[in-house]
């Protein structure tokens, strides 16, 4: 089966965040999929998600804007709407 995605993506299992705009609590969830363009996330207690929202994840420090792509369930897939680098290739870095 051919690749369709835009970049690589990495299975993961990271903390996140939903960062509101407003005095509202971050939403937190599990990224299970990350590339570049965008994410698979997971929620334990999935509520309805806004359509666009910033998504913040500590251990790769980053805070980027998205767009809600997909729903299944618990798992959702979201598309970054800036440009990331969100992994290094650890091969590439080895080789380095």
């Amino acid at each position: 089966m051919n690749e369709r995605r835009a970049s690589k993506r990495w299975r993961t299992v990271l903390k996140a965040q939903i960062v509101a705009d407003s005095e509202l609590s971050p939403t937190e969830f599990i990224v299970r999929d990350l590339s570049d363009t965008g994410a698979r996330i997971y929620f334990a207690d999935a509520d309805t998600l806004p359509p666009e929202f910033k998504i913040e994840i500590p251990s790769k420090g980053l805070q980027v804007r998205s767009r809600l792509v997909w729903s299944r369930g618990a798992n959702h897939g979201v598309m970054f709407l800036e440009k990331v680098r969100v992994w290094t290739d650890p091969l590439r870095a080895a080789a380095a």
